[in-house]
């Protein structure tokens, strides 16, 4: 029996729709389509650099 992993990718979270840009918006250039097909194959992992980085964003 084999267990079979998927491949991670971290997307910064503002691209994938959530606003946590400094002005509470997103900048979403993810195509769903797409995201549909790669979450299927692929583990699409968010993150927020500036969040990582210990900056303020509307979310926090």
């Amino acid at each position: 029996m084999s267990i079979k992993v998927k491949e991670t990718i971290l997307v910064s979270a503002c691209l994938l729709g959530q606003r946590v840009r400094y002005d509470g918006n997103h900048a979403q250039l993810a195509d769903s389509d797409l995201l549909t097909q790669l979450s299927g194959k692929l583990r699409i992992v968010p993150i927020c650099p500036e969040m990582l980085g210990g900056l303020p964003t509307p979310l926090t």
